[in-house]
């Protein structure tokens, strides 16, 4: 049941912006007949496209509004930044400063020949 709520609900979301199309063509005669701006100018051949036009741009206009209205949050986020000179930090530790003839060495390093992993193409006959 969950399942077609959602359905339905994105089908809606999709059909929506279709809905003026269709209904210019369920009523295209009404619209053509009554509704067209320009019927008193044939030559023109707009047949009710002036109305689907504005029922177009009133359903983008309608699109772009924002649902929740001009109510967003006018509060303002204060930066608060701290400087403090770096002679004053003290981290804890003693530093040292490794020199050209030191050697490092790191005891836990796995050393493994991983060849036997790799797959080889076949042999062309």
């Amino acid at each position: 049941m969950k399942h077609m709520v959602i359905l339905l609900v994105a089908l809606t979301m999709m059909v929506k912006p279709l809905w003026p199309i269709m209904e210019y063509v369920n009523n295209y005669d009404y619209i053509a007949n009554v509704l067209c701006e320009n019927k008193d100018k044939p030559q023109l051949q707009c047949n009710g496209k002036c109305y689907l036009a504005k029922l177009l741009e009133q359903e983008q206009n309608d699109q772009d509004k924002n649902p929740f209205g001009e109510q967003r949050s006018k509060a303002e986020v204060q930066h608060v930044v701290y400087f403090e000179s770096m002679s004053q930090i003290d981290l804890g530790r003693q530093t040292t400063i490794a020199t050209k003839n030191s050697t490092f060495y790191y005891q836990g390093m796995i050393v493994l020949l991983l060849t036997a992993d790799i797959t080889h193409p076949p042999e062309l006959t």
